[in-house]
């Protein structure tokens, strides 16, 4: 689930430590593990990661938390976790690498409690000439970087989902290759019913 690209590479911890400085309670996160390092007011973290390639290094990662941290060596949908047993899920770039956000997000929103949190650092299409670069990259890049969609509206499918947004902040990821430089850091919570 952890793109090469997403690896901490191009200036990202920093909008890391911004995004796990918000998680609260018992939180579950998807990927490699990347943010471990910066969680210091949790209670636990639960992370999932079905990736083989990526479990020595998130082993690694974890052995070296300042929490406690239960790893799943699998997908999200295999690990029976319950539903609203999270505080805060976060997600860090992986609305763009995961074959079906949509369904993803409706399954981390029955994992969340009522006043839970959805905590997200995504790259997302941007405009003008950046966004036509993104649409002619995206077939190639996909290829290249594990799957990786470098135009999704990350924002969009949080709304699509259900979620209201609660704190949005778009940047440029500056030093990183155009194609993912436009991005978000963000908060929301499940819309009412």
């Amino acid at each position: 689930m952890t793109s090469r690209l997403h690896s901490g590479l191009y200036g990202l911890v920093p909008h890391r430590e911004r995004v796990v400085a918000g998680a609260r309670g018992v939180v579950l996160e998807l990927g490699g593990g990347l943010n471990v390092a910066h969680y210091r007011d949790v209670e636990r973290v639960v992370i999932c990661e079905p990736d083989a390639a990526n479990h020595g290094a998130l082993l690694d990662r974890v052995a070296a938390a300042a929490v406690p941290v239960e790893v799943h060596e699998s997908a999200m949908t295999d690990t029976g976790l319950v539903a609203a047993s999270f505080d805060t899920v976060v997600l860090t770039f992986v609305l763009c690498t995961t074959k079906e956000p949509y369904d993803l997000l409706a399954a981390l929103k029955s994992l969340l409690r009522a006043d839970g949190q959805l905590i997200f650092l995504e790259h997302v299409r941007g405009g003008g000439v950046v966004g036509t670069m993104q649409n002619v990259a995206s077939y190639m890049w996909q290829r290249t970087f594990d799957g990786c969609h470098p135009d999704r509206d990350a924002v969009a499918a949080i709304r699509e989902a259900g979620f209201f947004i609660t704190d949005l902040d778009r940047f440029s990821i500056r030093r990183s290759p155009v194609p993912v430089r436009p991005a978000v850091r963000g908060v929301a919570r499940k819309a009412a019913a």
